[in-house]
């Protein structure tokens, strides 16, 4: 099995997407392929402060959070066509729900552990594959989500995990 990773640069704007589309077709057809996504280019540092603002009972992370959200729908938007949009942008909607259900309870305790602010950074990820496997499946290539939490385990050192083997 092939293994590409993709950072968050590489996949920041949605052109940067159709270039990794283009960039991974020639390894396709042979042995199994796993490709792996950062977050949106700058949405992980974004999910920090936006943690951050909730934890200083600053209802501002509510506008950091409306950000994300958007930046992730016209995404989808620009990646997907329209007749494959809608169950993408439900997906996206109740991703983003969840997170700001997380988000609200970090402004109502007053607390961001480590756990929780992993957690938080999770998202980028998570909604950044998704996107991007229904980019593949609308450009005709064969490709599922994986949801990595399913498939890896780390030890529970918080903010400096390591994968268990």
């Amino acid at each position: 099995m092939k293994v590409l990773k993709f950072g968050g640069s590489s996949v920041a704007t949605p052109d940067r997407v159709k270039s990794v589309i283009q960039i991974v077709k020639p390894y396709l057809g042979g042995e199994p392929v796993a490709i792996v996504f950062s977050a949106f280019g700058g949405v992980t540092d974004q999910l920090i402060r936006t943690a951050r603002l909730a934890v200083a009972w600053d209802k501002s992370y509510q506008q950091q959070l409306a950000q994300i959200e958007e930046r992730h729908l016209e995404a989808v938007k620009s990646l997907v066509a329209v007749q494959h949009q809608s169950s993408v942008l439900a997906h996206v909607k109740v991703t983003i729900h969840e997170l700001e259900d997380v988000l609200q309870g970090i402004y109502l305790v007053g607390e961001l552990t480590a756990r929780t602010l992993d957690f938080v950074m999770s998202f980028g990820e998570r909604l950044s594959a998704y996107i991007i496997a229904a980019a593949f499946r609308d450009a005709k290539i064969d490709a599922e989500y994986l949801d990595a939490r399913t498939v890896v385990r780390s030890d529970k050192n918080f903010g400096y995990a390591r994968i268990d083997r």
